[in-house]
């Protein structure tokens, strides 16, 4: 505290994006956990993406409720979910109990280089800062097997939302990032990945309103 005033936290900051999501961690699954049973553009490309990978090790970065996990199910027998919130992790660890799981930020994954053959983030790459994206894609591209594969699911837009209430409960201010199409293809290959499929499509009703684009990636260098 400075003269009387409490000191301003990053929007992106971890602890603000941490302190969100465990203040909402079970709204948060109630009202998205189980959307992947009326979206199936998302669980097409998660079979698509699953089946394009080289084996080992499967990583849901950003899990929350670990919807990916759930839908993969036994197809994939090394799955490891992994977010910033603890109380994603405990909503996650009610859905799927076998389930490995780990506390850590995407841009310093405690994980070897090369152990995976896929990591799947959809919808948690807007909770990182644009400044520190490039680390994070980073990161994921030097745990990837050498042909491993990326889905990467985010919101198109412009600039930056910070928002003070999420489902309906008052929260410090937290960040998303918008991305145009093009800043977000040339983001993904200056961090070492082609582009093998991409598609779009419009948010649901009880979704934010912005369109969200899939690209499914492939480690090239």
């Amino acid at each position: 505290m400075t003269g009387g005033r409490r000191e301003e936290v990053d929007p992106f900051s971890p602890a603000a994006i941490r302190g969100a999501y465990d203040a909402t961690a079970t709204d948060y699954a109630r009202q998205f956990g189980d959307d992947l049973d009326r979206l199936p553009l998302d669980r097409a490309l998660l079979d698509a993406a699953f089946d394009a990978s080289p084996g080992g090790w499967v990583l849901e970065a950003g899990c929350g409720p670990a919807p990916a996990a759930g839908h993969l199910g036994d197809r994939a027998p090394r799955l490891l979910g992994l977010d910033l919130s603890a109380g994603m992790l405990a909503v996650a660890r009610t859905r799927h109990r076998a389930l490995p799981l780990v506390q850590a930020d995407l841009r310093h994954l405690p994980l070897r280089g090369g152990c995976c053959g896929l990591v799947v983030a959809m919808y948690t790459l807007h909770n990182v800062a644009r400044t520190g994206l490039s680390l994070a894609l980073n990161e994921i591209h030097r745990v990837l097997d050498r042909e491993g594969v990326l889905l990467l699911a985010t919101h198109l837009g412009i600039g930056d939302v910070i928002v003070e209430e999420f489902l309906g409960r008052r929260v410090d201010a937290v960040g998303g990032a918008l991305y145009a199409r093009d800043e977000m293809v040339e983001l993904v290959t200056a961090a070492g990945f082609a582009v093998e499929r991409e598609h779009r499509r419009e948010p649901m009703s009880h979704e934010h309103p912005t369109e969200r684009i899939y690209l499914l990636l492939r480690r090239v260098t």
